[in-house]
């Protein structure tokens, strides 16, 4: 007698068949749909996190360019004020009984210089937020830039009292000058920039009257020497900062391409 394959399943076998891969597709979807809400919403977070970069770095920049000028005006006057120091130490030092040069005075007196930096950014980048700089190495040369040679300068124009010569040198001038009250000297900021105070000074000019006092005085061509080398050292502090302030804008320009595109 031949053999009769029957069936066993039944119509309540095949619906929950159908019921659990209706179910799973249905968990798959929605599995996929999570995987693809996050994607999108991780994409929208990192485009949100290099914006705030771009915008933190292109803040820097503004800063560390405004500090440019201010370290110009500085490099400028000490500048001017070193070249009539050096006219005035070699007259007092040679044979001469007046000088064959022409020496502005009141230059070489000069007048205390300030340096104000810009770092409002760096610190709130410091406080807040200095781990959304993605570039190791940039971070690493902003942090540098900021609490070596940014601090170091600061300290050298304004916190070393040593580094000061104005007030000893007055000594010596307001015992052998004398002010000329018809004539004045003027003092220009030259920056024009309204994040800057823009003064333009003037003060009478000054005369040497006693030349043979101020020459046979070691303590004034003592205070004037010291006066020429801490200038130049300031001087040699701001130009290697200007150029590690070009160097750094670089870096921080190819970074913002980097991010935007």
């Amino acid at each position: 007698m031949p053999f009769r394959f029957f069936n066993t399943s039944t119509s309540k076998d095949k619906s929950s068949f159908s019921y659990f891969k209706y179910a799973f597709g249905e968990v798959f979807l929605v599995a996929i749909g999570i995987l693809i809400a996050l994607q999108v919403n991780n994409s929208n977070e990192n485009r949100k996190r290099q914006n705030m970069e771009i915008t933190i770095l292109k803040n820097l920049q503004e800063d560390i360019n405004l500090d440019t000028l201010d370290v110009q005006f500085n490099i400028k006057y000490h500048k001017i004020f070193s070249i009539q120091e050096v006219k005035l130490l070699n007259f007092l030092q040679s044979n001469n009984n007046y000088p064959t040069d022409t020496i502005n005075y009141s230059n070489a007196l000069g007048t205390p210089l300030v340096l104000a930096l810009h770092k409002s950014t760096y610190q709130n980048l410091q406080n807040n937020k200095i781990g959304i700089l993605s570039n190791n190495s940039l971070r690493k040369d902003i942090a540098r830039f900021y609490d070596f040679f940014h601090r170091a300068l600061t300290l050298l124009e304004n916190d070393y009292p040593e580094l000061h010569t104005y007030s000893q040198m007055k000594y010596y001038f307001k015992k052998y000058f004398r002010i000329l009250p018809e004539n004045t000297v003027q003092l220009n900021s030259d920056l024009n920039q309204d994040d800057f105070y823009n003064p333009n000074f003037s003060k009478n000019k000054i005369m040497l009257f006693d030349y043979k006092g101020a020459k046979i005085d070691e303590g004034f061509k003592i205070e004037l020497n010291e006066s020429i080398f801490f200038r130049n050292l300031k001087i040699g502090f701001y130009e290697d900062m200007l150029n590690r302030t070009g160097i750094l804008n670089k870096k921080i320009n190819e970074e913002i391409y980097q991010l935007e595109n």
